[in-house]
Formats: C-alpha cells, structure tokens, sequence
C-alpha cells in the first residue's frame, strides 16, 4: 500500500511558535516511516515555506529560524479545485519559477495558540475540503477561547472557577469602574489571563490592584479579551487527554510538578532536558498520585468537557483540585503539546501509534462530513425574480427601463 502523503503545518503566527516547532519535529519523527510527510512551516510573518530541512531542528536551533529565501514557497489556490501549489525558489529562466501542485492526503496541524489552533486554520482547510487531524472549527474556537469556554462549560454544568471577563477598549475607558467591579465580587489571589492565548503566556497571580493592573496591561497585549478568576489556594493540577470523536477514551491522569504557584512557561518547556523534549520533558508524576475514585471523576469529566465543545482527535484538559477535592475545569487544549503522548504511552499507546489513530481518525470525521447533504433545491430564484421584475416596473427600485 502507497503511503499516505501527510503535510505537517507547524510555527505560525502565535507567541508559542517555538514550542510549535518542537511538536512538529516529534510529530515528524513519528510519521516518518509510515508517511510520506511534506513539512510546511510558517513563519512568524506569515510566509509559508517546505523544504527537505525544515524536518531537521537543528535547522531551527542555530540562532536564526529559517530564512524565507532559503526555501520553496506555499501557496493556496482555489481554482479550478482548492489545493496546495508549491512555488521554487529557483528561477527557470525570465523571471518564471516552477510550481507544481503538492499532493496532500490529510493535514496534520502542529501550530499552538492563535491561527492555528483558534479554528482559523481549521476553516481554511474545511473551505479546501481536506481531511485534517484535531478538532473542528467550532472545537478548536471555543477551546482557544476561555471566555466562551467558560460560559459553554457553565451552561452544561460542568464545574468552572467563578470570572469576570472585559474587553481592552472597556479597560481603557471604564479602569475605575472594572477594578471596583472584581473587587467587590472576589478577594485576592485572583489570576488576571488573556482569553486568546496557551502556555501560560500572559498569565499572572496578583495580589492587589496595583498588579492586577499591571496584570491586565500584560494580558492585553496578548488578546482583545480579559479575564480574572478566583485562585485556588495550594491547588492541586491535574491533566488528562482525552482522544476518540464519537466514543472517546480518557488517558491516565498526571501531576505536573512545581514548586510555583501556578505552571509557567518555563516550567512547561524550559527545563534541563532540553528544549527537544516538549511537555513530554515537563516535571510530572504519571499516574497522578490521586485516589482510583478522584481518578475516575476526572476522566468523567474530562471526556464530558471534550464531548460538550465538540473536540475530536486529542485534547488536553487541565483541572485545578482544592484541598477540600473540589474539582474545577481549568482549560482545553485541541492542540497539546507533544500532543500528550507521554499520557498515552502509559496506556501502551505509543507516539507512532498515536499519529497514525489520529489520522485514522481524521479521515473518519472527513467521511462523516462528505457524507452530509449541502444543497437544498428550491424555486426560490424563480419567484424571487417574479417579484423583482414586479418592483422594478413599478418603480419602487429607483426607476423602470
């Protein structure tokens, strides 16, 4: 059997492009010898480049990322089918390049954050008719979104830390009146996160007014939108994936481990055994050191979460437990890194494995779509131009022949 051909879209426009770049490459590794994997990285200006070195990190490890001029171009054309068109970066002779059409079987989307995992990749690939990996349009918006996600998760009884929630443009002009607001309705600690943003960028624990501010500053310059929450004292964390479309399975639980008060960027990424590692490289106890009965709950409720936003492929759900085991959705993650293999391995889910059940799941959720009816066929027009033709000569549509 021929191997599928799989592109590999990684880096993008996002604050988490680095760590993008890193899942892409374990990604790659384990598609590698069962796939005939074609690697499109974007730039954080937007460009989109394939060539043979972008599947080596080295090539992204030397000080630089890779210049633009180096590679061969991306580009989409919709016409006379929508497709991928690879452009050369060699010229063949006045001012003419070649490009030719990249086949593609099915897209495996490694971008974190914005425009990638916010359902904006997702809609462009849905317009192309393409088979992709991960949650659809609707799963990966609300799950970027913490805001919708929240009020999603509230709507369907699933617990959630009490919010308020504000805009850049009402900081702006209503500051005073905000601040008054949260203080009136919590007590310090409180985290102050951009509703648009993952791994921890933008996120701070204040505990005053005078950081919240600071906070909320910081936040906005990572999303249009705000958010404050209660914290959780001495929280216990929590994750668990959750993989499947119509039936998912829970994976086992773990605790990340910090000695902070909340997992920052550093603690998710940066750590002694090297950037390479991802979040599979992250400080962790596997399985959580919980009870059977917490364990079970969670997983409940993780698969409920990635069942109520619609998830499909793997997510990530991230859980803040109390003192008293009060469980609290924190977030989803419709793109995790590493892609959370170091929670499925523990099940005898190996990283190549993982891959493949995800495009084999891809191209059944791409099944099921096609599958749908798209066209509805009415008179509509018929009627509409009877009516038309009626206003015209009437002249109650600015004048008559």
């Amino acid at each position: 059997m021929s191997k599928y051909n799989v592109a590999l879209i990684f880096g993008g426009c996002t604050p988490e492009h680095e760590v993008s770049i890193v899942t892409a490459h374990q990604v790659y590794l384990a598609l590698q010898e069962n796939y005939q994997v074609t690697p499109i990285y974007v730039t954080k200006n937007g460009e989109w480049l394939t060539g043979d070195t972008l599947c080596d990190l080295p090539a992204f490890t030397d000080g630089t990322l890779p210049r633009p001029s180096d590679f061969d171009k991306v580009t989409i054309e919709f016409h006379p089918n929508p497709q991928f068109v690879i452009t050369s970066k060699h010229w063949l002779g006045q001012r003419v390049r070649k490009r030719e059409p990249l086949p593609v079987d099915v897209v495996f989307p490694a971008i974190h954050g914005m425009h990638g995992e916010d359902g904006t990749l997702q809609g462009l690939l849905e317009l192309m008719n393409l088979p992709y990996v991960g949650a659809r349009v609707v799963g990966s918006a609300v799950g970027m979104d913490k805001i919708m996600m929240k009020a999603i998760l509230n709507e369907n009884k699933l617990p959630i830390l009490p919010y308020l929630s504000w805009t850049g443009h009402d900081w702006e002009v209503r500051h005073d009146e905000i601040l008054e607001k949260v203080e009136a309705t919590f007590s310090y600690p409180l985290f102050v996160k951009p509703a648009m943003s993952g791994s921890s960028i933008g996120v701070s624990r204040v505990e005053n007014p005078s950081e919240l501010c600071t906070a909320a500053e910081v936040a906005g310059h990572y999303s249009r939108r705000i958010l404050v929450e209660k914290a959780v004292e001495n929280p216990l964390e929590i994750n668990c994936a959750v993989m499947g479309t119509d039936e998912p399975i829970a994976s086992v639980c773990e605790q990340p481990v910090t000695q902070a008060s909340f997992l920052s960027f550093d603690d998710k990424y940066i750590h002694q055994e090297g950037a390479s590692s991802g979040m599979a490289g992250a400080e962790r106890k596997i399985p959580a050191p919980i009870s059977e009965e917490l364990t079970l709950y969670i997983q409940d409720l993780a698969t409920r979460t990635f069942q109520v936003l619609d998830c499909a492929g793997v997510a990530r759900i991230d859980f803040l437990v109390d003192g008293n085991e009060n469980v609290y959705v924190n977030e989803i993650n419709t793109i995790p890194g590493s892609y959370s293999y170091y929670l499925w391995g523990h099940q005898g889910i190996e990283f190549p494995q993982l891959v493949s059940d995800l495009i084999e799941l891809a191209f059944t959720a791409h099944a099921q779509k096609n599958a749908l009816t798209y066209t509805y066929t009415t008179n509509l027009l018929s009627q509409a131009g009877a009516s038309l033709a009626k206003l015209k000569k009437d002249g109650k549509l600015g004048g008559t022949e």
